[in-house]
C-alpha cells in the first residue's frame, strides 16, 4: 500500500460529514444509501476493538466498527440472556443444541446469541458475540500476570516495566476496577468465597483480593431484592441480565461514540478480507437478522484494517485470506502459537454451610509458584448448579510456556480449524489436580467428590498472530501495510498466569498508541 503521511492518516475520508455520529445508526445494517468506505475499519468490539476504535476516534480518524452480534439491552427484572439454570436460545451463537459444562445438550432454535462455542478437535473454544465482545461474557477479573512469566513469554522489547508503568495503568484509569466490598463478601451468596479463603489459608496460602469489573451497587440492589438476582445467583457466563458487569459498553464504547468519528454497526459479520489493486482493503460483510437470515452481503473498503474479532475469528479471517490467495503475502507463522491460557477447573464438596446460591464475582486469588509441574494462578470461582450445595470451585490458569497448536485451512470445507488439542492440557490438569488435592488434604471438612480433569473448554483462546512473530511488536501484521491485529491473537498462547483481558487491553493501548503516533 502507499505510504500514509500523518496528515492523511488523520484526515477524515470524503463524505464523512454526512454520516457519522454514533448514536443514530447504532446497530442498524447498512442500506444501499449508507457509506461502505472508511479510513479505518475495526472488526470486532471486544477489548482490542473498542480500545482501537476509541483511540482512532480521539485522533480524528473516520472509523467504522463492524460487530457480528447484537447490542444487548439489560433489564432489572427480566432474564435477558438465559443461563445454565434458565435455558434460552439467546445463550448461544447459532447452535442447534447447547454445549457447555454442566449443561445438558438441550435442542434449541439457532439464534444470534451472546456466546459462540466452536467445537474444535478435542477442545471447545468459547467467545463472546455482541457489542462489547468478550466483556459481555467474562467474569470481570482484572489482574496482571507475574513479571517472571510475562517476561518468559513476550519479546524482550515489550518490557514488564513499560506495561506496569504505562499501559496497565492507562487501562485501569478507564475501566476503574475495584475489589469486592466487605458487605458483599460477607453476604450469604458469597459463603463459598469465604470458605475458599479459609481452605487455602489452612493449606498454607495467603489469598489477596481480586480486582474486578463488577458493579457492586447493582449487586447490593440484588441483595436488597429490588432487582432480579443475576450476579449473586451465579449468572456470569452468558452475561448479567441487570447490568451488574461494567462491560465495555459503559466505558470505552461510549468514549468512542463521544468522539463523533466512530460508528458501530452490529449484526454485520465479516466473512472474508482481501486487498484490491489499489492497495485498499476489501471486506465481504454479511448483514443478518437474529435468526441467521442473510439480509444482504456488502463490500466495505478501507485504508486501515484492524482485526479485533477475537483469537478464533481473527485467525479464521487471516488464515483463510492467506490460503485462498486473498492476502498471499501473510507470514507462514500466521495461525500458529495458539494456546488456551492454561485453563483448568477444580472443585470439591465440603461438610459445612452453603449459601442460597453462589455469587458470580471472584473475590480472591493466589499465585502458586515452584510447587507443582506448572506455576498457576488460582481464583475463587462459583458453580451455578450448586445452589444450596456445599461446593468449592476454583478457576486455574497455569503459566504454560510450551503447549501450543495451530489453525489450518481445510480446502474441502473452506473452513479454518484448530489442529488436534489432544494431550496439550495434561500438564495443566495434573498441576491443578495436585494443588486441589493439597488443599483438600489440609481441610478435614473437604469431601473429594470431584477434582480436576483435562479441560475440554477454553474461554481464553490466545495466539495465532503473535507479537514479534506474525506481527511487529505493536500489532502491524507482516506483509501488508495498514493491516493490524490487536486482540487475543497477538498473545503467545498464554499471558503467564492471569485472566487475559487486562493484558490484551494494555497491549491494545500500547499498539494503537504507536500506530497513531507513526501514522500507520
Amino acid at each position: 500500500m502507499s505510504t500514509l503521511s500523518r496528515r492523511s492518516f488523520l484526515q477524515v475520508s470524503a463524505g464523512s460529514g454526512l454520516a457519522v455520529a454514533l448514536g443514530g445508526a447504532l446497530g442498524r445494517p447498512a442500506s444501499a444509501a449508507e457509506r461502505t468506505d472508511y479510513k479505518a475499519i475495526v472488526v470486532g468490539s471486544g477489548f482490542g476493538g473498542s480500545i482501537s476504535a476509541c483511540r482512532l476516534g480521539q485522533a480524528g480518524v473516520d472509523t467504522l466498527v463492524l460487530e457480528r452480534g447484537q447490542e444487548w439491552a439489560t433489564d432489572p427484572q427480566k432474564a435477558v440472556f438465559g443461563s445454565q439454570l434458565n435455558y434460552s436460545e439467546k445463550m448461544f451463537w447459532f447452535r442447534n443444541y447447547a454445549d457447555w459444562p454442566m449443561v445438558l445438550p438441550f435442542p434449541m432454535t439457532p439464534y444470534a446469541g451472546v456466546m459462540e462455542v466452536s467445537n474444535e478437535k478435542n477442545l471447545n473454544i468459547a467467545c463472546g458475540a455482541g457489542l462489547g465482545g468478550g466483556s459481555l461474557v467474562y467474569t470481570c477479573a482484572t489482574v496482571a500476570p507475574p513479571q517472571k512469566y510475562f517476561e518468559k513469554l513476550f519479546p524482550a522489547d515489550i518490557t514488564y516495566q513499560e506495561m506496569a508503568s504505562t499501559w496497565y495503568p492507562k487501562v485501569r484509569s478507564v475501566l476503574k476496577p475495584t475489589v469486592m466490598p466487605d458487605d458483599v463478601y460477607g453476604s450469604a451468596p458469597f459463603t463459598h468465597s469465604r470458605v475458599w479463603d479459609q481452605h487455602v489459608a489452612k493449606a498454607g496460602y495467603t489469598s489477596e483480593k481480586l480486582m474486578s469489573m463488577f458493579n457492586w451497587d447493582v449487586l447490593r440492589s440484588e441483595l436488597a431484592g429490588t432487582v432480579r438476582p443475576s450476579a449473586i445467583a451465579g449468572e456470569a457466563d452468558f452475561g448479567c441480565s441487570d447490568g451488574a458487569k461494567n462491560s465495555l459498553t459503559v466505558n470505552y464504547i461510549p468514549a468512542a461514540k463521544a468522539t463523533g468519528k466512530v460508528r458501530f454497526q452490529t449484526m454485520s459479520e465479516v466473512k472474508s478480507i482481501g486487498i484490491g489493486t489499489d492497495g485498499r482493503y476489501r471486506l465481504a460483510v454479511r448483514h443478518l437478522d437474529t435468526a441467521g437470515k442473510t439480509l444482504d452481503t456488502v463490500e466495505y473498503t478501507c485504508d486501515m484494517l484492524f482485526l479485533c474479532a477475537g483469537t478464533l475469528n481473527t485467525n479464521r479471517l487471516l488464515v483463510a485470506a492467506r490460503e485462498t490467495g486473498a492476502l498471499p503475502d501473510l507470514d507462514a507463522s500466521v495461525g500458529t502459537g495458539f494456546g488456551d491460557n492454561g485453563d483448568q477447573y477444580a472443585g470439591y464438596s465440603y461438610a459445612g454451610p452453603a449459601g442460597p446460591s453462589q455469587g458470580a464475582p471472584s473475590a480472591s486469588t493466589v499465585f502458586v509458584d515452584g510447587e507443582f509441574e506448572l506455576p498457576m494462578r488460582v481464583e475463587s470461582w462459583q458453580l451455578i448448579e450448586a445452589q444450596g450445595l456445599p461446593i468449592v470451585q476454583t478457576l486455574v490458569m497455569t503459566a504454560d510456556l510450551e503447549n501450543r497448536a495451530a489453525f489450518g485451512y481445510d480446502k474441502a470445507s473452506g473452513t479454518v480449524k484448530l489442529s488436534d488439542w489432544a494431550g496439550k492440557a495434561d500438564a495443566a490438569a495434573k498441576s491443578a489436580t495436585d494443588w486441589v488435592n493439597k488443599v483438600m488434604h489440609a481441610n478435614s471438612d473437604a469431601v473429594p467428590i470431584a477434582v480436576t480433569w483435562p479441560a475440554t473448554l477454553t474461554a481464553h483462546p490466545l495466539g495465532g498472530c503473535v507479537l514479534g512473530t506474525s506481527s511487529d511488536l505493536y500489532g502491524r501484521v507482516k506483509g501488508y501495510k495498514g493491516l493490524y491485529a490487536l486482540d487475543g491473537s497477538m498473545v503467545p498462547g498464554s499471558v503467564g498466569g492471569a485472566n487475559p483481558s487486562f493484558t490484551i487491553a494494555a497491549l491494545a493501548e500500547r499498539g494503537i498508541a504507536d500506530i497513531i503516533a507513526k501514522a500507520g
